[in-house]
């Protein structure tokens, strides 16, 4: 083998190893949710609705992240509640802090936990 093909293939592993480690860590999946994998996100609710694969989308005003309660609707959420709870409201969402080559800020939009007020509506965070 030629010293320019020893070279190649060394380059192609690099680059093959790199975007192993990128799909890995982007499409693992949440699991034991803790408090220090969270964030705090406070804003006014402008749309719930049912998403792909039973999940419940939220949408926050000014906020262009995408925030989903991951199979809501099997947790036994149901839309129509949240929206009469939620809708025009100010609420705490704790999305999932994770660095992913789709979120680059650490805000992946899997909620967590939901707040209205002082009531829990939504929690998966084990303590």
């Amino acid at each position: 083998m030629g010293k320019i093909a020893k070279i190649w293939f060394a380059i192609v592993a690099v680059i093959f190893v790199v975007v192993m480690a990128l799909a890995i860590q982007t499409f693992r999946p949440v699991r034991n949710v803790t408090s220090e994998d969270i964030l705090k996100i406070t804003g006014t609710v402008t749309d719930v609705q049912e998403g792909s694969g039973f999940d419940i989308v939220i949408t926050l005003q000014d906020d262009p992240h995408y925030y989903y309660i991951n199979r809501g609707l099997q947790l036994g959420l149901s839309v129509q509640e949240l929206q009469d709870q939620i809708q025009n409201k100010t609420v705490t969402l704790y999305p999932v802090k994770r660095w992913t080559i789709f979120t680059t800020d650490g805000n992946m939009g899997h909620i967590a936990k939901l707040t209205y007020k002082d009531k829990t509506l939504f929690n998966e965070i084990k303590e």
